[in-house]
């Protein structure tokens, strides 16, 4: 199983869902909502550079980098949940995305560990 694709379109869904809920969001918050978009764009990017690079040490770099900026998504939404901005039901369903990506990235994440300790 190719987890970094998978990683990807689970990522690709979530970011397509909240970005129909972005729609919603008040005038007032434009900064929250800079900041999940632009978020959203890193995550996406990180992924893109760690497909990209062969080095495993760096792979790792992306993939943190990744995790870091889904933790940033997940504060986010909790703020904006906080705010009611978006209901409990959206916060729930975006909460349990991000688990689950969460998760597959750490298994990866294991996965490139192994790898550097075999080489």
């Amino acid at each position: 199983m190719n987890y970094n694709f998978h990683l990807l379109s689970k990522l690709q869904r979530i970011i397509s869902y909240y970005n129909k809920l972005l729609i919603n969001y008040p005038k007032i918050e434009t900064v929250l909502r800079n900041n999940i978009e632009k978020t959203n764009y890193d995550m996406i990017e990180a992924i893109f550079a760690f497909n990209i690079n062969d080095t495993v040490r760096i792979r790792q770099k992306y993939l943190k980098d990744f995790l870091v900026k889904l933790s940033m998504f997940d504060y986010y939404i909790k703020v904006s949940y906080d705010k009611k901005i978006i209901s409990k039901r959206q916060f729930e369903v975006i909460g349990r995305a991000v688990i689950e990506i969460r998760k597959i990235a750490f298994g990866v994440l294991k996965i490139e560990n192994e790898k550097e300790n075999r080489a």
